[in-house]
C-alpha cells in the first residue's frame, strides 16, 4: 500500500492480512541489515542439535533459509504463518532446500493448539501480534515435548537514530507511541510485556540477554534500505509538525555522513 505525504512515497509495510511491519520487502531489508547478528544467533541455535524446528510467524521463510545453510539436512523445518501470500513465497524459497519442510497456514493465537511440538520453537518478533501472551506461552509449554523456546523481541522504545535535537526527538517519540497504541494492530513497545510473560511462564531461565544492533555512518549498503524504511515508516505515524521536522533532519544530511542508528533486542532461550 503506497501513499504520498509531503511529496514522499510512503509505504505501509503491512502484509496482506494487515499486520504492520510484515511486508515481504520490509522483512527482507530488515533481514539483510541484521544478517551478521542473525547468522551468529543461528549458529548458536545449531549447537543445540535440533532434529526439528517450528518457526512461528515464519513469513517468507528468511530465518529458515538462514538456518538451512547452517543445520544438517536431517533437521525438519515447519513454518507457520497467518498470511497466505507470505507462505507462498516461503514455499517457493524452500524448493532448493535439501530437507523435509512443510508450511502451515494458522492463526497462531486462535489455533495455538495446532502448533506441533518441536526441539526448538522460534518466536522472533511475533509476540507483538498476540493479545493474550500469557495464555499463548502457556499453550506452547503444554506441547509435549515443549523443547526450547527461542525468543527475539525488538522494542520500539529502544530504536534510536541521530544525532538529533532532544526536544524534537521527545515530541517525535511521543507522537509515535500514541499513534501505534491507537492503531491496536500490534504492540510496538513490547519488551516489558514479553519479559514479564516469559518469567511468569513454566519455562525455565536458560538464558536471557540483550543484543545491541548498531551502525554508524558511513553505512553499509545492506543496512541503508532498512534504515531509510524505518525513517519513512516513522514519518507516516507522526504529527504534521514532527513529520516535517524528521523530513528536514533527513534532508539536512542526505548523504548520511553524520548519522548513527541502534536498537536493542531481548533474546531468550528457554526450556
Amino acid at each position: 500500500i503506497n501513499k504520498t505525504l509531503g511529496g514522499s512515497e510512503m509505504i505501509s509495510q503491512e502484509n496482506s492480512t494487515g499486520r504492520p511491519l510484515a511486508d515481504a520487502k520490509w522483512l527482507e531489508n530488515h533481514h539483510r541489515a541484521k544478517l551478521p547478528e542473525r547468522t551468529a544467533f543461528a549458529k548458536k541455535l545449531a549447537k543445540l542439535n535440533p532434529k526439528n524446528i517450528v518457526d512461528l510467524g515464519c513469513a517468507t521463510g528468511l530465518w529458515l533459509e538462514l538456518l538451512n545453510d547452517i543445520l544438517p539436512s536431517d533437521c525438519e523445518f515447519i513454518g507457520i504463518d497467518s498470511d497466505k501470500e507470505s507462505l507462498k513465497l516461503a514455499t517457493e524459497r524452500s524448493k532448493l532446500w535439501d530437507r523435509k519442510v512443510k508450511f502451515l497456514h494458522l492463526d497462531l493465537e486462535k489455533e495455538v493448539d495446532k502448533i506441533p511440538p518441536s526441539d526448538i520453537t522460534l518466536a522472533f518478533n511475533i509476540f507483538p501480534y498476540i493479545d493474550d501472551l500469557d495464555s499463548f506461552i502457556k499453550a506452547l509449554w503444554n506441547r509435549s515435548p515443549h523443547g526450547v523456546l527461542a525468543v527475539r523481541q525488538y522494542d520500539g522504545a529502544s530504536i534510536r537514530f541521530g544525532p538529533m535535537d532532544t526536544a524534537i526527538r521527545q515530541k517525535m517519540e511521543l507522537d509515535l507511541r500514541i499513534a501505534t497504541e491507537n492503531s491496536q494492530k500490534f504492540h510496538h513497545y513490547d519488551m516489558d510485556r514479553t519479559f514479564s510473560a516469559l518469567h511468569k511462564s513454566n519455562y525455565n531461565n536458560f538464558e536471557y540477554s540483550f543484543e545491541l544492533f548498531e551502525r554508524v555512518s558511513p553505512f553499509d549498503e545492506n543496512f541503508i534500505p532498512y534504515y531509510q524504511g524505518t525513517l519513512i515508516w516513522t514519518i507516516q505515524h507522526l504529527s504534521e509538525v514532527s513529520a516535517n521536522n524528521l523530513k528536514k533532519w533527513m534532508e539536512a544530511d542526505a548523504l548520511m555522513k553524520n548519522r548513527y542508528f541502534y536498537e536493542v533486542d531481548l533474546v531468550a532461550l528457554l526450556s
